[in-house]
């Protein structure tokens, strides 16, 4: 049997998914196909690379205070030329080159088709809202009208597309079929990547929801996290339509993190501890899915 695991975005709270995964290598729960968007992008490409789970928490501990380089000049452009309306204005307020060169360095650059499993990381293109997974094999795929598989990209550029929060992070851009396009967050698309797992094989997937659950959510009143909030509850609707007690092989479960902010950078031992907690409650009821 072929275990399939979707890891969805949710910032800092998406080191939770370390502890997640800390406590199903423990229990005897090894992923054989991983997924992810936005920040689960980040731990499912650096785990599908080759990195353990305290390897990948040693490498973001290191480098996040690092990697927040805000683009003060385009913002003060911005600012200036607000009246002019056709004046190329800021795309976000980090540049995301900081983060790219951390990813690019740990993974040597390395093509996300010589991945150690198989991988697939969701994006979205800003130009017309296509649906881009960047695979590790796309060889049993077919593109469809808003859904295209690439397998030609490196693990980092895949990440970094998929990582670019609007208005936080600034788009990536990549080529693609001889022309320049502009990608963003893969949570905008497919948030929790369980469908694509199931394409590419997997028997049983377990998906982790960072996002809103359909519980009253009170003080959000900054724009990233109205905007986070806003990605979180479309991928409740469609997942909740779509696996709502029907699919036997798709277990999905929500750490209720609901303390800690998008950005909030402090917060990475608690996000990581509270994951591993939450995945241990569930460790009984996985188990039984997957008849072990």
């Amino acid at each position: 049997m072929k275990i399939g695991l979707a890891l969805s975005g949710g910032g800092v709270r998406g080191m939770s998914h370390v502890g997640a995964l800390k406590a199903l290598i423990e229990n005897g729960i090894r992923p054989d196909l991983i997924a992810g968007a936005s920040a689960g992008a980040i731990i499912a490409g650096l785990y599908a690379y080759g990195y353990e789970p305290d390897e990948i928490e040693a490498i973001i501990k290191e480098n996040i205070f690092y990697i927040i380089d805000i683009d003060y000049l385009q913002i003060i452009r911005t600012l200036l030329n607000f009246h002019q309306i056709k004046t190329k204005g800021l795309s976000g307020l980090i540049k995301g080159q900081r983060l790219e060169k951390i990813l690019r360095y740990y993974t040597e650059n390395q093509k996300i088709k010589d991945s150690r499993i198989p991988v697939a990381i969701s994006a979205t293109r800003v130009q017309n809202g296509d649906c881009f997974y960047f695979v590790s094999d796309k060889s049993c795929l077919r593109d469809e009208s808003k859904i295209k598989y690439v397998d030609d990209i490196s693990i980092c550029d895949a990440i970094r597309a998929s990582i670019a929060f609007p208005a936080v992070f600034q788009p990536k851009n990549i080529l693609y079929c001889g022309e320049i396009i502009s990608l963003m967050d893969g949570g905008v698309v497919d948030n929790i990547p369980i469908r694509i797992l199931q394409k590419m094989g997997a028997d049983v997937v377990i998906g982790i929801n960072l996002g809103y659950n359909g519980r009253m959510e009170r003080d959000i009143d900054s724009f990233i996290e109205i905007g986070e909030q806003a990605i979180a509850i479309m991928s409740y609707m469609v997942t909740k339509k779509e696996y709502s007690g029907r699919e036997q092989s798709v277990y999905i479960y929500n750490p209720e993190i609901w303390d800690i902010s998008l950005l909030q950078l402090s917060a990475i031992d608690e996000c990581i501890r509270k994951g591993y907690e939450a995945m241990k409650k569930h460790i009984v009821p996985i188990k039984k899915k997957l008849k072990i």
